[in-house]
């Protein structure tokens, strides 16, 4: 199938001003001859490779069907190491598909998801990290994942990874030389050089799993749940945020009853704010699974706001959140403070941490920085200082790397315990294997196929 010429469009699907169709495959040019006649009537195997070509595309009874721009890639020096050519339509629905559909009556068939991509790897122009990076490239939500995901499409952990990879060849290679020679040095005192080693390899990953742990927060961001009983102020919250009209605002309690969510920016770390049902007495079935769902979201956000109506005493629903969310990182929003306060603020103080409580209007917006200013404070807390963090893994990639982690925490404990060089050579064996997977070198097809199964159509 790796050698089939592959189609499909790379832009957005739907009315636009430019729609991208791209080619890659041995077949491409001869594809591109039977549908495209350059304004110069130059033959396609003439123009140079990566040149601009204008002309149109026409059907087999001579029909014009768009006016186009035909990018030139030939192989080796393309995204896929292919012959490839991409088409600038215009962007119309149908414009598109015929376009496409020519290609394929011609001989390409539709590109599976991420195959361009899959190629790339597959042909040696880029490493799996690399390939996995093209997505997460995709779905940035801020200039900081953005940068960590060039990072790696740049090749940086592909890097840092062969980096310790490479220790461990060069430390198998010393146990093996000592399997086979026992009798050259004392065993004891290599024992303890190898500790050292594996101790500072170990070290080297540690400090890598944290930091990329941290950068998995600046990509995936953190969940944040506001609760509260109704009319307490949640929605134009939500609104004040988001900076636009998320949620609808009005004085009758219970308007919203399903958790709406946005996503912001806060210095760089998306925020997935979750705006839940009011909590109060219902009857209907539908405002039952609301409140279900905000008691769910309580349990699961990484931080809970819990909004407070300033202008009201505490009432039992209020209590019962309270009591909720003592075990959990919160924040407590004294809300409608443009208004006279009826809170007892001074006992809310005694009962929790002064530093938790903001003082804010969600209709007027003030005390809304405080609140981002928190906000990141509580993420800090959790995770540490996050700013300096370069590389992101994903789960995958996390998963793959705590194995050999793990492995190496096996091997030290053999060193001491056991005193057993040939098992700790088969452990860091299967580290250089593992590092190799996560890399590409070494995968097999089922993991490869359910990575690329994630990207889009064209991609």
């Amino acid at each position: 199938m790796e050698k089939d010429t592959i189609c499909a469009i790379s832009t957005p699907f739907g009315i636009s001003g430019i729609g991208i169709i791209r080619l890659s495959g041995k077949s491409t040019y001869s594809i591109i001859e039977k549908i495209f006649k350059p304004k110069k009537n130059s033959a396609v195997k003439d123009i140079p490779s990566h040149t601009v070509t204008y002309g149109h595309i026409i059907n087999s009874t001579g029909k014009v069907i768009d006016e186009v721009l035909i990018t030139f890639m030939r192989n080796p020096k393309s995204y896929t190491r292919e012959d490839m050519a991409e088409i600038g339509c215009h962007g119309g629905i149908i414009t598109l598909k015929e376009v496409l559909n020519l290609c394929i009556k011609q001989g390409a068939r539709l590109a599976e998801p991420g195959e361009f991509t899959k190629r790339a790897f597959l042909n040696g122009r880029i490493d799996l990290t690399q390939a996995e990076s093209v997505m997460e490239i995709i779905n940035s939500r801020t200039e900081h994942s953005l940068s960590m995901s060039l990072n790696k499409l740049k090749g940086r952990l592909y890097e840092a990874l062969e980096n310790i990879k490479e220790q461990l060849i060069s430390l198998l290679s010393g146990i093996e030389a000592k399997i086979n020679f026992p009798e050259e040095d004392d065993t004891k005192n290599y024992n303890i050089q190898l500790s050292k080693t594996i101790n500072d390899i170990l070290s080297e990953t540690e400090s890598f799993l944290n930091q990329a742990g941290k950068g998995r927060i600046l990509y995936e961001g953190i969940n944040v749940a506001i609760v509260g009983r109704t009319n307490a102020g949640k929605s134009s919250l939500l609104n004040k945020l988001a900076g636009e009209e998320k949620a609808i605002v009005t004085e009758i309690p219970g308007t919203t009853r399903d958790s709406i969510q946005e996503t912001i920016n806060i210095r760089g770390v998306p925020i997935n704010i979750i705006d839940t049902a009011g909590i109060r007495n219902v009857r209907s079935k539908i405002e039952k699974l609301g409140l279900k769902k905000s008691f769910e979201w309580i349990e699961k956000a990484e931080i809970v706001l819990l909004m407070i109506d300033g202008t009201k005493k505490i009432n039992d629903f209020d209590l019962k959140l309270l009591n909720k969310i003592r075990e959990k990182p919160y924040i407590l929003i004294i809300n409608k403070i443009d208004l006279p306060l009826k809170v007892e603020l001074n006992n809310l103080k005694k009962s929790f941490n002064e530093e938790r409580i903001i003082l804010l209007s969600a209709l007027t917006g003030e005390g809304l920085h405080n609140l981002e200013e928190k906000i990141y404070s509580l993420i800090q807390e959790g995770y540490g200082k996050i700013e300096d963090s370069r590389i992101f893994l994903n789960i995958r990639q996390e998963s793959q790397l705590r194995g050999v982690y793990q492995k190496l925490k096996t091997v030290q404990e053999d060193v001491y315990i056991k005193d057993n060089l040939e098992i700790v050579a088969e452990y860091i064996n299967s580290c250089i294997k593992d590092i190799d997977e996560l890399t590409g070198k070494n995968i097999n097809q089922e993991v490869l196929n359910n990575i690329f199964s994630q990207f889009c159509v064209g991609k």
